[in-house]
Formats: structure tokens, sequence, C-alpha cells
């Protein structure tokens, strides 16, 4: 018998404006499903970054994506946070959706 917390994984969205320097999407472990760009990007490239702005870059989005592009995330886990780090002058709009990671919320002593 388990004691970790058993639920179906439920997708969320943040929309996140580029020109905020750092958003962070998640601030706990979770899946990237992928990111839709409302706006065009600027000629800057956007990192979406695990832990911070001082961490790991596993995900970019390429700089002048086209507004309607879908970027899959291929359900990349992300161990700490999900943050989107642009370029200071960056442009554009993109829709970021995840999957929280439940595993260890309670019952295992971890979480």
């Amino acid at each position: 018998m388990s004691n970790k917390v058993s639920a179906s994984p439920e997708s969320l969205y943040a929309i996140v404006n580029l020109v905020n320097d750092d958003t962070e999407v998640y601030g706990s472990p979770a899946q990237l499903l992928g990111v839709h760009v409302h706006t065009v990007l600027s000629a800057h490239a956007c990192p979406i970054k695990d832990g911070g702005t001082s961490g790991v870059e596993p995900f970019n989005i390429p700089a002048s994506t086209a507004a309607g592009t879908w970027l899959e995330g291929g359900n990349m886990r992300f161990t700490s946070s999900i943050h989107v780090d642009p370029d200071n002058s960056a442009t554009g709009q993109i829709t970021v959706v995840y999957i929280p990671d439940l595993e260890g919320l309670a019952g295992d002593g971890v979480g």
C-alpha cells in the first residue's frame, strides 16, 4: 500500500508578458507540456529555467518566434520551479502549459 497522494494530473497554464524581466510560472516541481506564442517574440530568445534566474535552462524559445506557434515541451520535468527569464528588451506574450508534480506531497516524509 502506498502512502503517496494519488491524483490524475491536471494541466494548468500561465500567460506571461515578456516585457516583465522574470516571471515565476510555478514555484514547485512540474512538467512542461508546451508553450503557445500569442504575440510574435522580439529578436531575443526566451529561456525557460528550472530554479529561477540563476537556474539551469532546459528549454528556450527561439528569437522572433511567430504568433500562433506551439512549442512542445515533451513533459520535461522541472525539479525546482518553472521561470520565464527573457532579455530585458524582450517583447511578446506566451502561455506556458504545465502539470504540477504532486509526487511526495504527503505520506512519505517528502515535500
